[in-house]
């Protein structure tokens, strides 16, 4: 048994609960599609399943301005988004 590291870099519909503050806990939006939640449920089945998870953090827009970050082992955010304009669906 030994350390191991994932690391994911990847676009899309991110952000959910962007009025949360540091320090609360994210909850499941209910969007089935959330890229948000469907990395705390990896991170939760990890840990279910036996691993051992010792950081899993989840940074929205990396080295901006408006970089956000959640953890993902404890379900807090971590840094809250500077602008908390809700996210609109995009539009076909």
């Amino acid at each position: 048994m030994g350390q191991f590291r994932i690391e994911i870099t990847a676009v899309g519909g991110h952000g959910c609960q962007r009025t949360l503050k540091t320090g609360e806990v994210v909850k499941p939006c209910g969007n089935a599609t959330c890229p948000d939640c469907k990395a705390r449920a990896f991170v939760a089945d990890l840990q279910a399943n036996g691993c051992s998870i010792e950081n899993g953090i989840l940074t929205h827009w990396p080295g901006s301005d408006s970089e956000a970050t959640d953890d993902l082992k404890t379900g807090t955010r971590l840094k809250p988004f500077r602008d908390a304009a809700p996210v609109t669906a995009p539009t076909n």
